[in-house]
């Protein structure tokens, strides 16, 4: 999903550098056909947003807290998770086409979807591949993209583009943290970009969050709440303006060890 404060060119060159890593300025503007000035004020305009930052004759993404490695954040929580990832798998029916985005909770809902039948899978996660794709009756579909050996995952433009070409009943995806204004954050550009393609092409839009999620760090904005239609989580906290906001948002909270909660 692009950026709307951007034009084309600018939202592909974060793309090109979520997907790559640093890149040129002498080679964008090659490849883009332009000057060396006319590409560094894209960068400086990306800069000023927050969204990249210089470096000696290149740009890059902006320094940020990361993710631990995939392994180890599946044994964090694990309980809360798994869950989260069964009350979600409850309301899935079988037939249905499912967009899996990145994260171990999308992974323990992989797991809990083996006994559904009928359905069409479209994921960027390796591991919910892993998971589903031996099962009899389960259509899987793997996006092409760059691979990312600490989150198990493939992103880029070609992994959003694979699920602009559908149109999910339902989809689940995580997130790196969760703030009261902002709603869904993540680690990186790339990774908004992909679970925003998946939430604009698909009805029933989950959610799935530990408690844990609320306060970290993660620095880039996915989505607002607004655009779920259910946070599925194993509590809230405590704070007052937390569970105002969450009400404000029109989205629909499910609490999974108590049913669905109003979140004020």
């Amino acid at each position: 999903m692009s950026d709307p404060r951007l034009s084309e060119r600018q939202n592909d060159i974060l793309a090109r550098i979520g997907a790559r890593g640093v890149q040129q300025i002498d080679m964008l503007a090659r490849d883009y056909g332009l000057t060396t000035q006319s590409i560094r004020r894209d960068i400086n305009f990306l800069c000023s947003l927050g969204l990249a930052r210089r470096l000696h004759g290149g740009v890059d993404l902006p320094v940020m807290p990361q993710n631990t490695p995939v392994n180890a954040r599946a044994r964090l929580h694990g309980p809360a998770k798994r869950l989260i990832a069964e009350r979600i798998a409850q309301d899935i029916p079988d037939g249905s086409t499912i967009f899996l985005g990145i994260g171990t909770t999308v992974q323990f809902t992989a797991e809990a979807l083996r006994n559904h039948t009928g359905l069409t899978v479209v994921t960027n996660n390796v591991d919910v591949a892993l998971i589903l794709g031996n099962v009899p009756g389960i259509e899987l579909h793997l996006t092409g993209g760059v691979w990312r050996s600490n989150d198990r995952d493939l992103v880029g433009p070609e992994a959003s583009r694979y699920f602009e070409k559908f149109h999910a009943t339902h989809s689940v995806v995580g997130a790196g943290g969760l703030h009261p204004v902002s709603g869904a954050l993540d680690f990186s550009y790339g990774d908004a970009q992909i679970t925003n393609a998946i939430i604009q092409n698909s009805r029933t839009r989950y959610l799935a969050a530990d408690v844990s999620k609320w306060g970290r760090s993660a620095a880039v904005r996915v989505a607002a709440f607004s655009q779920f239609s259910y946070l599925v989580t194993d509590s809230l906290p405590e704070q007052a303006d937390t569970r105002h906001a969450l009400r404000d948002s029109g989205v629909a909270v499910i609490v999974c060890d108590e049913g669905a909660q109003d979140a004020g």
